[in-house]
């Protein structure tokens, strides 16, 4: 029940254009409480050697890339208009405060996507968030990554382990980009930093807690519906606030004593077996890796996820349209976990689908009335070592409709 009121909700905000009011108090942010509580946000300035790094390199007008990727609220949701949103406010700040030309040389990539989690991220972290930095940005890889998924993650299907492989595999990147953990909070106080936290203080992130800063001030010094659009999104003014507490804590790391460089070689917290992970879309074509043979999954659903600031999601899908033959989708390689994201619509149409490896079912997946098209992630194998497997998925009634849209293997 949970899962269907945040889908509606996220759904409405978005399909009527987030048309949120900032509040009545415009002034907020001039309170004399406000400086301390954006104090109270940082939850830690973390190791501060990458990201003085990225903060010289756009002072000296060389072009930086900041990506940030997460759910909804990072995509914007809440906000009356995308400008408005943390992420859009956070890119211009940045620029404006650090870069040259107005921050012309430093640029933003949003690849935010409502009512989706972390494992989901991972799957599209290269085509939606490396694949799109932009070509004035020699090395092609962002330098400084802002991941939200402190309120999407719950229940995820890895026990946080793809939360942190995308995180180590982000920090891995030979350009050494810096990487912030930004905890966003619901109206009733639910996040999941208390989880996620051991992650960012195993690698000496920097980390931002909306939910420290702030919310203990609602209804002290800040009303919830100056801050709250919904139960689950922040108003114009709470994007603001949340960018306020991000750049102060940027702030105060670049004024901070340079550390030495992040010692990396340590165990992981939840584990990092996922990484690397390869995904494959509908454009995928079989490599000496894997053998893709898409069956009755030839369509492409182009009515799938879209968004402001990505567009349509993970571009090309495997779609079974009403008239396709029944024949399932079929992949085969050599590999030791699987991933399939699929849309959940809760259109009478669509059907059920069955995820088999090697002939046995391992899931069943389907919409619902309680769905609302979003992408939805199953852990289809969850293997130790790596063997030569065939993953199938295949529709258990004809004459129905279905849409994988992305599926990732390591």
């Amino acid at each position: 029940m949970i899962r269907k009121w945040i889908a509606v909700l996220t759904l409405l905000t978005l399909l009527a254009g987030v048309c949120a009011a900032e509040g009545a108090n415009t002034d907020v942010t001039k309170a004399e409480w406000y400086s301390q509580a954006l104090l109270d946000a940082e939850m830690s300035l973390g190791n501060n050697a990458r990201l003085k790094k990225v903060i010289e390199k756009a002072s000296a007008g060389e072009h930086v890339t900041l990506a940030v990727i997460g759910g909804s609220i990072t995509e914007g949701a809440g906000a009356s208009t995308y400008p408005e949103c943390w992420a859009r406010r956070f890119g211009i700040r940045f620029g404006t405060a650090y870069g040259t030309d107005s921050g012309a040389n430093v640029h933003l990539v949003n690849a935010g996507v409502g009512g989706t989690g972390s494992p989901f991220g991972y799957l599209r972290y290269q085509r939606e968030v490396v694949d799109r930095v932009p070509a004035e940005d020699a090395d092609g890889l962002p330098d400084v990554v802002v991941i939200e998924f402190s309120v999407n993650d719950w229940q995820e299907p890895t026990n946080h382990r793809c939360f942190e492989s995308m995180v180590r595999e982000i920090l891995d990147a030979p350009n050494e980009p810096a990487v912030i953990l930004l905890f966003a909070v619901f109206r009733t106080g639910f996040n999941l930093q208390d989880d996620l936290r051991k992650v960012g203080d195993r690698y000496q992130l920097m980390m931002v807690s909306i939910k420290d800063g702030i919310f203990g001030r609602i209804g002290r010094d800040l009303s919830a519906e100056e801050f709250f659009f919904d139960e689950y999104h922040p108003t114009s003014l709470g994007h603001r606030i949340m960018a306020d507490c991000l750049m102060q804590c940027i702030g105060d790391a670049a004024a901070a004593e340079t550390a030495e460089a992040p010692d990396l070689n340590v165990n992981p917290v939840y584990g990092t077996d996922f990484m690397p992970l390869r995904t494959v879309f509908g454009d995928t074509e079989s490599d000496d890796a894997f053998t893709i043979d898409r069956g009755g999954f030839k369509s492409i659903d182009f009515s799938s996820y879209h968004n402001t600031p990505v567009g349509w999601v993970c571009g090309k899908n495997f779609y079974h349209n009403i008239a396709d033959p029944t024949d399932p989708l079929r992949i085969t390689g050599v590999f030791r976990k699987c991933l399939v994201a699929w849309k959940a619509s809760p259109d009478s149409t669509y059907g059920t689908a069955q995820i088999l490896v090697d002939g046995k079912v391992t899931a069943t997946i389907h919409g619902g009335p309680d769905k609302w098209g979003q992408s939805e992630v199953v852990l289809a194998l969850d293997d130790r070592e790596a063997a030569e497997h065939t993953l199938e998925i295949r529709l258990t009634q004809a004459g129905r409709r279905f849409t994988i849209t992305a599926i990732g293997f390591q």
